[in-house]
């Protein structure tokens, strides 16, 4: 026979069943009945946030993951590089009208990345940050001044995935002033971005006025990823340490330790994640009269899967250390791994592993 309780249910139901027992006419001792009673416990949650790295966080409502910023990747290079035409070589400073010309393919280009834990994310919002330093002697993007008929353009494309986005900075609205550095905001385009982002940056600069040029004047190009919010990561986890804070359990009703047989907790696992973990379930209650602080610890393991469940046996002694008593806490620690290719998890800002925790004691009633 089993049986839910609760608080003082429990000990009614106890008193009533040997009372009841009391009353019958047995020619000799009364029988040793055994029962199963079930007390159930809150639940341990552990969240997304105990699984990932410490590059990827959840932002403060939990909708969405939070990337912080990263180093940025910088392509230096000349004149002569970028401009092939003759007034461009020259070795010492030349005065010369500026001639038409685009940079090479290839040239300015730079790859940025996400933090390398993260193999793919789901980006719904985030900047790239472009930083040009121009010391070629004069403004590739107005050579002619302002009013001119034709302006420069730089343009910038961004590929990761299926990801392909360019963004341009035209003469008209944009300078770039020489001996300065121009700072440009680029924004990510929604969509699934691999752990690397290719940034093309192109250079296209119509004929100007005269300026002094030299092939080893400089020109280069700072990329940077801003703060991105992700919708969903895949992540690599390995030997990521979880730890959840104390759940109460209320054992102070169950009062009948003298009758405990034996028994445990039951713990029903949801698991959305493709992640296992090895942990170690920490049972404690704090000195009471004349009984010391109890702390029992029992090892199990969190299958990868949707759902699962664990026995943890106790014996006698401990189940008996438990039950009547006031603040008893369990907490959960140990160890996270991916178990998709890579050790990956696919994660969700919303997604937590949850522990529905019961304890289970055999009772021998009339005894």
């Amino acid at each position: 026979m089993t049986r839910s309780i609760t608080r003082r249910a429990a000990r009614a139901a106890f008193l009533a069943i040997a009372g009841g027992l009391a009353a019958c006419e047995i020619p000799s001792e009364a029988p040793i009945l055994q029962q199963t009673w079930v007390v159930p416990g809150d639940s341990i949650a552990v969240g997304v946030a105990q699984v990932l790295p410490d590059s990827i966080a959840v932002n403060g409502g939990g909708t969405a993951f939070i990337v912080g910023a990263r180093a940025p990747v910088v392509v230096a290079t000349s004149l002569g590089a970028l401009c092939a035409q003759p007034a461009c070589q020259s070795g010492g400073a030349v005065v010369a009208p500026v001639p038409a010309f685009t940079s090479p393919v290839g040239l300015l280009d730079n790859t940025v990345s996400l933090p390398a834990a993260i193999t793919s994310a789901t980006v719904t919002s985030g900047t790239l940050n472009i930083s040009v330093t121009n010391n070629l002697g004069f403004d590739p993007l107005r050579p002619n001044g302002t009013g001119a008929v034709a302006y420069g353009q730089i343009s910038v494309t961004i590929t990761s995935g299926a990801v392909n986005s360019t963004t341009n900075f035209n003469g008209a609205t944009q300078a770039m002033p020489t001996a300065a550095v121009t700072d440009l905001t680029v924004p990510l385009p929604t969509g699934v971005y691999t752990g690397s982002i290719t940034v093309a940056v192109s250079v296209n600069v119509p004929a100007g006025d005269p300026a002094s040029m030299s092939s080893s004047n400089s020109f280069s190009v700072s990329s940077a990823l801003s703060v991105i919010t992700v919708s969903q990561a895949t992540v690599v986890v390995i030997n990521e340490s979880i730890a959840t804070a104390p759940t109460q359990y209320d054992l102070e009703d169950v009062d009948f330790a003298d009758q405990v047989e034996s028994g445990g907790f039951i713990i029903d696992i949801i698991n959305p994640l493709t992640a296992s973990a090895a942990v170690t379930l920490a049972i404690s209650a704090p000195a009471q009269g004349s009984d010391p602080a109890v702390l029992i610890n029992k090892n199990i393991n969190i299958a990868a899967t949707p759902t699962s469940s664990v026995t943890v046996t106790l014996s006698q002694s401990e189940l008996q250390s438990l039950v009547g008593k006031t603040g008893v806490q369990m907490t959960v620690t140990g160890l996270a791994n991916g178990t998709a290719a890579g050790n990956t998890v696919t994660v969700t800002p919303s997604a937590r592993i949850v522990l529905h925790t019961k304890l289970q004691l055999i009772l021998n009633v009339g005894a």
